[in-house]
């Protein structure tokens, strides 16, 4: 699976065209097209529905705006070569990371630490979150209060007491009166392409919850797994050696057969009954 940019003559279509900043056409380009810039900085990499649910409300409106970024120099547009549906994906090119750091120094507004450099597992944060945002809207049951990526997540967490976790996302859903303040992790049964490494247990990665002498200040840490087995085997480490917050979890299947991450997809230790995320922790 490999990108396919939009690129000019003798540009090669597997890499992001190159711009520089004197390269960019700002003319012309007004607050909602400045508003998207800063939404695509954000989350790193967006296709067009994504786009719309976000900002829009319209998939055409979504795909002009986006096309004047392109046009201006300011945002990358690619494919993947194996999607048959030629869905378009949009993401900050380098001129459009200083443009927009340059655009925010001069307002005198702080500048996101990981502007430009998106984190790790960002197509399936996206989806989280996008899919509880549209949850919220279509059907007007939900709000996504709050919502921080990997690396404000884990900054947040080491101000409270937390160490030695690396989530992907954090945010704060309310349901029905129920508020559920979680941190996402998203699970691996592989290493890096190529790599030969052992990959350690899923609770593991949660071991650090553990030596928060304040408390966690949490309702809950949810694990998106790639298999069935792997959520077990979470469940059981868990049962013999608790960690002071609860679990739950799902897996990739789960989560992308579900409408969003608000459904009843989630599972407890100690209690295989699913969950919708609203009573996860209570």
């Amino acid at each position: 699976m490999a990108r396919l940019y939009a690129v000019g003559p003798d540009e090669s279509p597997f890499n992001p065209p190159p711009r520089r900043p004197d390269d960019v056409r700002l003319h012309g380009l007004g607050r909602r097209h400045w508003a998207l810039l800063s939404l695509l900085a954000e989350h790193g990499v967006l296709h067009t529905g994504q786009v719309a649910t976000l900002m829009f409300g319209s998939r055409p409106a979504a795909a002009r705006h986006l096309g004047a970024l392109v046009r201006a120099g300011v945002v990358c547009r690619f494919v993947y070569d194996d999607d048959p549906t030629h869905l378009a994906h949009y993401e900050l090119s380098a001129a459009g990371v200083e443009v927009l750091t340059q655009r925010l120094q001069q307002a005198g507004r702080a500048v996101p630490v990981a502007l430009g450099r998106p984190g790790a597992d960002l197509f399936t944060v996206n989806a989280f979150f996008v899919g509880l945002v549209a949850e919220a809207r279509q059907r007007g049951r939900g709000e996504v209060l709050r919502w921080r990526r990997a690396l404000e997540a884990a900054l947040w967490l080491r101000e409270h007491g937390v160490p030695d976790v690396a989530p992907s996302a954090y945010g704060v859903w309310i349901e029905d009166g129920l508020s559920v303040r979680f941190v996402l992790h998203v699970d691996h049964d592989h290493g890096p392409r190529l790599s030969e490494a052992i990959v350690p247990p899923a609770a593991e990665a949660l071991h650090g919850y553990r030596h928060a002498p304040r408390g966690v200040p949490l309702t809950a840490v949810l694990v998106l797994c790639p298999t069935a087995g792997r959520a077990a085997e979470l469940h059981r480490d868990l049962a013999a050696a608790p960690v002071p917050v609860t679990v739950a979890s799902t897996t990739f299947d789960r989560f992308s057969e579900a409408s969003s991450a608000a459904e009843a997809i989630w599972t407890v230790t100690g209690n295989d009954t699913p969950l919708r995320l609203a009573e996860v922790g209570r």
